[in-house]
């Protein structure tokens, strides 16, 4: 898939991705993350979704990104823009090949039942999954607080 000359000025690379990536790769990144998420979104039967466009999508998207998305919102980490475009989907893949994208920047929704992205780790988003900020954070919390009781025990 090529991006026009139209679509990069409409979307244009955030300047803290030069160096990072190219704009044609940020352009089809942009446009198939739209894409998937307005498909399945509209599956999902979201009402935002209903009259939707794959432009209304990356309108929202890109602004979130523009906006400065260089860490984790969970966990502080730099997100890793130079891997967007690179995963090989092939499930021939040797073991240990998805943890090299653990901070490959992927899109999700904020909320659920909402039209408002985030951008954060892939390896954050499969931890959280379908659940809320709030729940994957208490989630975390009572992980953290376990493993610490039981290291305390261990000494």
């Amino acid at each position: 898939m090529r991006i026009s000359l139209r679509e990069l000025a409409r979307y244009p690379m955030p300047s803290f991705l030069k160096g990072r990536c190219e704009p044609g790769v940020y352009g089809k990144w942009l446009h198939n993350k739209a894409d998937t998420l307005l498909k399945r979104d509209k599956k999902r039967g979201k009402p935002y979704a209903v009259l939707a466009t794959r432009a209304t999508y990356k309108d929202a998207i890109h602004r979130v990104i523009a906006a400065g998305a260089l860490l984790d919102p969970y966990t502080g980490e730099a997100l890793a823009w130079e891997l967007i475009s690179t995963w090989g989907s092939s499930h021939d893949q040797p073991e240990g090949y998805k943890k090299q994208f653990a901070l490959m920047p992927t899109v999700d929704h904020k909320h659920a039942d909402s039209f408002e992205f985030e951008i954060c780790s892939w390896q954050t988003n499969d931890a959280k999954s379908d659940m809320e900020p709030r729940e994957f954070v208490a989630f975390c919390e009572r992980v953290a607080r376990y493993k610490n009781k039981m290291s305390e025990h261990d000494l």
